[in-house]
């Protein structure tokens, strides 16, 4: 089916962007998925039940890339056919230094659990990752797959030592 060929952005009918307006891509999500919920093809034919199935699998599947700013910077470097090995790695030493800066501090406040320094090394990364995600848009609008590609492997580090760091808040 046609539906099934398009890609994420073609499917929810937004513009290929860095940036997204979530509360748009949720609106069109439930419109597609009230159109194709397999539970409406309930009493269809095997096959129609097995297309309905293919397409809300393939709506869930795009919105679960589109949602994520990591998966969907990936997402539009594979669309524009800029695909790299993973086990390259970034030869940018600044960014290796900060690499191990950030490891040692979340191997610090695992040990002293302070959570006002957790809430604001979180706030830095924070700022880190809205500057990274400018620069992707920027490299975006360039064309510069390559940029984007090292800026991600940066927002990827980011991204990580926040989630590591908000496992150490105490609710």
């Amino acid at each position: 089916m046609d539906i099934l060929n398009k890609n994420y952005f073609e499917l929810f009918d937004i513009n290929v962007s860095i940036d997204l307006n979530k509360s748009i891509l949720d609106e069109k999500v439930k419109k597609l998925q009230l159109t194709f919920h397999p539970d409406k093809f309930a009493n269809s034919t095997a096959r129609e039940r097995k297309i309905a199935l293919m397409i809300s699998s393939h709506i869930n599947d795009g919105y679960k890339i589109l949602s994520d700013i990591v998966l969907r910077v990936e997402y539009i470097l594979k669309i524009n056919n800029y695909e790299i090995d993973d086990s390259k790695t970034i030869n940018d030493e600044n960014f290796l230094q900060l690499q191990i800066k950030y490891s040692e501090i979340i191997d610090s406040l695992n040990i002293t659990k302070n959570q006002d320094s957790i809430k604001s090394n979180i706030q830095d990364l924070k700022i880190e990752t809205r500057d990274i995600v400018s620069e992707i848009k920027d490299c975006y609008e360039k064309s510069n797959f390559h940029g984007m590609w090292l800026a991600l492997s940066r927002l990827r580090f980011f991204k990580k030592n926040i989630k590591q760091l908000g496992s150490l808040l105490t609710i």
